[in-house]
C-alpha cells in the first residue's frame, strides 16, 4: 500500500483558535519574523506536512495553524493538508499536465525572501473552512502590530491560473485572485482586512510583494482567506495557496493574558 497526496478542493475540516488579550498602546519596534526551520524532507518540504497529529507548529515564535487527513481509497492511501506549511524547494517547474499534487509545496520563486533555497511558507486554504484554516499568531499568545508581509503564489496556484488544469480554467482579463488578510483582537473582534491581488487578469504575481498591514492595528491573531473570479457551487476551482516570506510587527511591552 502506498502513500500518496491528494488535493481535495471541498472537504469539510475546520480548525478554530482563539486567544484573549488585554493591551495598551505602548510598543516595541522593528522586529522581523523570517522563518527559519530545519525538518524538511529530500523533496524541500516540512517532514511532517501530512501527519494528522499535529494540528499546529511553531516556527521562531509565531504558531501555524495546520491539519492532516489520512485516507485509503482502491488500494492505495493518500494524505491531504491545509494550514501552513514550512518550505525550503527550489522546483518552481511547469507541471501543466502532470501530477501537481506532487509538486504543490514550492513558491514561484523557487525559495524565500532572500533568495531560492532559503525557507518560506507555503499556504492552503480550505475553500469549505471560512476563516478557519489558516491562522497565525505569536506562540506566547501576545497582541502585535503586524507592519508588513511578503507574499507571492505557489508554483502550482501560478502555473494553474496561467495554463488552467483539470480543475479550473487559465485566467482572462476579467479573472482575479484575492488573498484577504484578517486581523482579529480577544480572538474574535476583527480589527481590519488587507486585499492581495495573487492576480488580476492575466497579471499573475511571480514575485515577493511587500504588502503593507498596519491598517490591521492591534491584533492577535491573523486570518487569510481566499476569493476567486473561478468558483464553483463547491468553493474555487484555483488552487487554495499563497506563500509567505516574511514578516514585521511590534509588540506591546505591557501585555497581560
Amino acid at each position: 500500500m502506498t502513500l500518496k497526496t491528494i488535493l481535495i478542493p471541498a472537504a469539510s475540516v475546520m480548525l478554530a483558535l482563539g486567544f484573549a488579550s488585554c493591551v495598551s498602546d505602548d510598543k516595541d519596534t522593528n522586529n522581523e519574523w523570517v522563518p527559519q526551520f530545519s525538518q524538511f524532507n529530500e523533496a524541500g518540504y516540512w517532514t511532517d506536512c501530512n501527519n494528522p497529529a499535529i494540528t499546529s507548529l511553531d516556527v521562531n515564535g509565531v504558531t501555524l495553524s495546520h491539519s492532516a487527513t489520512i485516507f485509503e481509497w482502491e488500494g492505495n492511501t493518500f494524505a491531504s493538508w491545509n494550514g501552513f506549511c514550512p518550505s525550503k524547494s527550489t522546483d518552481n517547474a511547469d507541471y501543466t499536465g502532470a501530477d501537481w499534487t506532487q509538486h504543490q509545496w514550492s513558491s514561484i520563486t523557487g525559495g524565500g525572501v532572500a533568495g531560492p533555497g532559503t525557507p518560506y511558507i507555503v499556504a492552503c486554504w480550505r475553500t469549505d473552512s471560512g476563516e478557519s484554516s489558516c491562522r497565525m499568531r505569536m506562540t506566547d499568545g501576545s497582541a502585535f502590530y503586524p507592519d508588513d508581509l511578503y507574499i507571492t503564489n505557489s508554483s502550482y496556484a501560478y502555473y494553474a491560473m496561467k495554463n488552467g488544469t483539470a480543475f479550473n480554467r487559465p485566467f482572462t482579463a476579467s479573472d482575479e485572485c484575492v488573498l484577504l488578510i484578517n486581523g482579529y483582537l480577544n480572538g474574535h473582534r476583527k480589527t481590519d482586512t488587507v486585499y492581495v491581488y495573487l492576480a488580476k487578469g492575466t497579471d499573475i504575481l511571480n514575485y515577493w510583494k511587500k504588502i503593507e498591514v498596519s491598517k490591521l492595528g492591534t491584533v492577535d491573531t491573523i486570518v487569510f482567506t481566499m476569493k476567486s473570479s473561478d468558483t464553483s457551487e463547491l468553493g474555487m476551482n484555483t488552487p487554495a495557496y499563497f506563500c509567505i516570506g516574511s514578516m514585521r510587527y511590534n509588540v506591546h511591552n505591557d501585555y497581560n493574558n
